[in-house]
């Protein structure tokens, strides 16, 4: 009986070999929902191409690291399903094999997400699903206070003014020091007329001064710079934070809340009329160089997971959005809570469109800038310029 099985947080506590009967599929989703979404999608693409899936989940911040290892003793697993902003760096290595070349093709995708997937214009990984960041709002606070979500950066300045009190700070948002902290500050960064070439222009510089006046007003909390998207989260089910930023994925651990009435819009833009920007969040599905036959049979697993039922499946249980347009429209009308993400992904950016390889170093110059900025140790115009330094020698 063909079957999934998910092995604890290493391949080798349960794999000896490759087994000829059976594909092996690495990511880092080793928590729920998306485990068993996956799992459960894993199990009806087993069947369907005849040969058994074997899951396997490692911590997020070990899986490029694990398999950057594995590349090198020539362990790779069949299918290795990375965060988008890490396809370049390991398609870089040689690892990994052109998907085109195996038949894999993105037709009925939109650009925009088949973007993620492509290094040096050649097509590497596919996203069956992906996320973006939106802004949430409890709807008791606001209609006790008597004031509308906010659309512009002033409205929201004014709604967190209102909201915040000794219950609660009015915003959250994660500027923790890594790549989700800069994940999140790209819905402000863009925005703006900011390019994350260019680290040091007067665009970045006045959306990192946004981000240290609603902390240094009190609107947001000074914890922030440690609160990863989870955190914010957990403040904002806690009922200690009025609005968030934060991604569709929290929308299953919001509905879990009892007595939580939340609503959720787009991130405020500068001025009225700005263009919203977000990136694109969510994983690719990669095929490492192994074996022809082997590479044959990942080619066919990959196909089947990023169909269109399969997609839907995928996101309906896990708060995603599916990246084939037809998909999520067939989607949209189940998650009416969910409608601000679907009309998101369609204009949100891949995050190494601009710097390929180059975005890890510059994503870490980012998050020690906005640190340094937040926690009051430079000014927004000197932590940039700082971050523009080391963003160009790639430490």
């Amino acid at each position: 009986m063909l079957a999934v099985s998910l092995c604890a947080l290493s391949l080798t506590s349960c794999a000896t070999g490759p087994d000829p009967n059976v594909l092996t599929f690495m990511d880092y989703h080793g928590d729920e929902p998306m485990k068993s979404a996956l799992d459960q999608q894993l199990a009806v693409c087993s069947r369907e191409i005849g040969m058994a899936v074997r899951h396997y989940s490692v911590a997020g911040d070990q899986l490029v690291p694990k398999a950057l290892r594995m590349a090198s003793s020539r362990s790779l697993p069949d299918v290795l399903m990375l965060d988008n902003p890490d396809l370049p760096q390991f398609a870089a290595t040689q690892a990994l094999n052109p998907l085109a070349e195996l038949g894999v093709t993105t037709e009925g995708m939109a650009p925009n997400i088949v973007a993620t997937g492509q290094y040096r214009g050649q097509l590497y990984g596919v996203a069956p699903t992906v996320n973006t960041l939106a802004l949430y709002y409890n709807r008791d606070i606001l209609e006790q206070t008597g004031v509308q979500p906010p659309r512009t950066w002033q409205e929201l300045r004014d709604t967190a003014r209102q909201l915040t009190d000794r219950r609660h700070h009015g915003v959250a948002f994660s500027a923790y020091a890594s790549f989700e902290g800069a994940y999140q500050f790209l819905a402000f960064l863009w925005p703006n007329g900011g390019d994350e070439r260019h680290l040091d222009s007067p665009e970045v510089v006045g959306a990192l001064q946004f981000w240290v006046d609603l902390v240094r007003s009190g609107l947001a909390s000074q914890s922030v710079v440690g609160w990863e998207q989870g955190d914010v989260k957990n403040q904002f089910s806690a009922g200690r934070v009025a609005m968030m930023v934060n991604g569709s994925w929290q929308a299953a651990e919001l509905r879990k809340t009892p007595g939580l009435r939340w609503g959720v819009v787009p991130i405020p833009v500068p001025r009225p009329g700005a263009p919203p920007a977000t990136a694109l969040g969510g994983e690719v599905m990669t095929i490492p160089k192994t074996t022809p036959q082997r590479q044959r049979k990942a080619a066919e697993l990959v196909q089947c997971m990023n169909s269109e039922q399969a997609q839907i499946a995928v996101a309906r249980a896990a708060d995603r959005v599916p990246t084939r347009p037809a998909a999520a429209e067939k989607l949209r009308a189940e998650v009416p809570d969910l409608q601000v993400f679907y009309d998101t992904v369609p204009v949100a950016r891949a995050r190494t469109a601009q710097l390929g390889t180059r975005w890890p170093a510059t994503a870490r110059a980012l998050w020690t800038a906005f640190q340094s900025a937040l926690s009051g140790t430079a000014t927004p115009e000197q932590a940039l310029r700082r971050a523009q330094q080391q963003a160009n020698s790639g430490s």
